[in-house]
């Protein structure tokens, strides 16, 4: 079976919950830990802040792990792979889109906010990351699936938010092509693991039926940035959920309040709480 653990969340579970280990740390970002025969894999890093005393708390060591997939490159994804480098003692697997490393903005009133990652690929190999770059799907490794860039095939799911990304001729809308999906092979069917779903989640699970045809869709976890994403968009990804007879819903992050709310009343049998841990067999 296979094993998921929120490692860093933006909401940190009450310590009388018997699946969370007291002491976590919140932030606003994600990482999951994955376990299984493929070995112990990190699905994204959190803020910077989080995810090392997290990883201590859950007892897992730095070197134990296979690798790092980064969904995308915003800094509460990303930022926490620099003190992960620091704390191995070998070199370490890191997949990820070629455009990771662009130069991100977002844009609040007439200021332009930072947003991509704060370090640099040659200061990340210096610690030891090894890169595999991917704009294609890729299986790092037997049982796991990237989507590689999602098409934009949906024009509901739209990126709202006034990100930029720093191209040739100055500043550029960035539709944040570098995200990819996880997903998760299992004997019932497949995980869908979502930094943010920038892309929206029904581009997302149509890329994953072309890479895997056949297959069910059991799950969706992770973030589905449905903040502000209009009432338009919510029910779309509430009504392609239900097309998919997805057996459970585990979303967070950057989902939104009322949109995990409304998630949560539409699947009151199949939704968890991200924290958790749900377990695919």
């Amino acid at each position: 079976m296979v094993k998921l653990t929120i490692v860093v969340e933006n909401t940190v579970a009450m310590p009388f919950l018997p699946e969370v280990k007291a002491g976590m740390l919140g932030e606003h970002g994600l990482a999951v830990l994955i376990e299984g025969e493929m070995g112990r894999w990190l699905y994204d890093t959190g803020r910077g802040s989080a995810l090392a005393p997290n990883l201590k708390t859950l007892g897992v060591e730095a070197d134990s792990l296979e690798g790092v997939i980064l969904s995308h490159g915003h800094l509460d994804h990303v930022s926490g792979l620099t003190d992960l480098l620091k704390a191995r003692t070998k070199p370490l697997p890191v997949y990820v889109h070629p455009g990771i490393f662009v130069r991100r903005f977002n844009k609040v009133g007439e200021e332009l906010r930072p947003v991509g990652t704060k370090t640099s690929q040659a200061e990340l190999e210096a610690l030891g990351a090894c890169f595999h770059f991917n704009d294609e799907a890729t299986s790092p490794a037997p049982g796991l699936w990237l989507t590689g860039e999602i098409p934009r095939r949906n024009p509901v799911e739209t990126i709202r938010e006034p990100f930029f990304v720093e191209g040739g001729q100055g500043l550029e809308p960035d539709l944040i092509w570098d995200e990819q999906a996880l997903v998760i092979e299992g004997d019932k069917g497949l995980l869908v693991l979502t930094g943010c779903a920038h892309a929206g989640i029904v581009n997302i699970l149509t890329r994953v039926k072309e890479i895997l045809p056949d297959r069910k869709i059991r799950g969706v976890m992770g973030g589905l940035h449905l903040l502000n994403a209009g009432r338009q968009r919510l029910e779309l990804t509430i009504e392609t959920l239900r097309a998919e007879e997805v057996e459970f819903v585990a979303v967070g992050h950057c989902t939104g309040f009322r949109e995990t709310a409304a998630i949560a009343e539409a699947f009151p049998q199949s939704f968890y709480h991200i924290l958790s841990d749900p377990i695919l067999p």
